[in-house]
This record gives structure tokens, sequence and C-alpha cells, in this order.
């Protein structure tokens, strides 16, 4: 072994900083899992791939500086990138709707599975779905959630209470009927 072999091996890890070996685990074990999550959050597969992989890039970049919860703050960045891209293609087909012209990319979502779960995932409202992926797919705590998110875990339970009752409805489970005077 060279010895900045056993330099970068035996190097104390800076306190609470991300460093370039905790992202490659991260991609290890986690990427797929995420992905899968975030294709629930966005509804479509490549705007997932493509918001994972600049929140990835973004992280990469960021080696060296504090990021407490990894896989929230991915989430979250990559969460962001997919509105971002969303908000902009909607601009975009604002404007060509001005001028007569059509999208001639709307392929990609023809292409997603007709699943009854991912239907009833992509008619919540964002921050519901967000919420609810995170809390549900992802495994995260309402603490968690609500850290990587800045808000209340008040707000956290809301969101998941309202989501419940979204996807029960639409989903046509009964289950919410058994709670007395659910909310709307």
């Amino acid at each position: 072994m060279r010895r900045e072999d056993v330099q970068a091996v035996s190097a104390p890890p800076t306190a609470g900083h991300l460093r370039a070996a905790e992202l490659e685990v991260f991609v290890q074990q986690h990427s797929q899992r995420l992905l899968g999550a975030l294709t629930l959050i966005t509804g479509n597969r490549a705007t997932a791939e493509d918001a994972m992989q600049e929140a990835l890039l973004k992280a990469w970049h960021r080696r060296g500086q504090p990021i407490d919860q990894l896989i929230a703050w991915i989430t979250v960045v990559a969460t962001n990138q997919a509105r971002s891209g969303w908000r902009r293609k909607q601009a975009e087909q604002r404007a060509l709707d001005k001028v007569g012209g059509r999208a001639t990319h709307n392929t990609a979502a023809a292409s997603e599975p007709d699943d009854a779960l991912l239907e009833a995932l992509r008619a919540l409202p964002e921050r519901e779905r967000q919420v609810a992926v995170m809390h549900y797919v992802l495994d995260q705590s309402v603490a968690q959630v609500a850290a990587a998110l800045g808000v209340a875990e008040g707000t956290v339970k809301t969101q998941l209470f309202r989501a419940r009752g979204h996807l029960a409805a639409r989903l046509h489970v009964n289950e919410h009927d058994h709670q007395q005077g659910g909310a709307a």
C-alpha cells in the first residue's frame, strides 16, 4: 500500500461533513430505493432519474461541507429539481399554446405504468405526495421528514393524515370511514 492510500484510509472524518466515500456508499446502498421514491413523487421515471442525478451532483460538490441527513437532503434537492423542471415545462407549454404549437416530447409520461397506486399518488397535492413517499416508502420518521422539509412535525402528521384520506378515497378503501369525522 502506498503512503497516500494509508493516509486517505486512516484520515479522521470531519464531524458532520460529507465525504466522497459516504456519497459512494449512499449511491450503492440507497440510490435505487430513492429513485423509486422519486418516481412516485414526480410521477415519471425519466424526470426522477434526472432530478436524482442533479441532486447527487450537488451533493458531490458539497463534499467537505455539513449535510446532516444525506437521504433526506438528496430527496428534497431532487424533488426541488424536479419541481423546477416541471415549472419550466409548464412555461414552455404555455408559450407554445400562445403561438399555436404543441409539445413534442410527452411520450415519457405515456409510457409510465397505469398502476392504481401510482395514479392515486399522482393525484395527491405535491406536498402530501412528498411527505407520504418520504415517510412510507423511504421509511423516514415524522421527525426526519419534518427536519428535511423545514416544517413542524405536526405539519407532517397533518399532511400524512390528509394523504391517507385522499389515497383511501381514490383507491376506494373503507379504512377512512372508521375514523370519526375525518379531515376534508
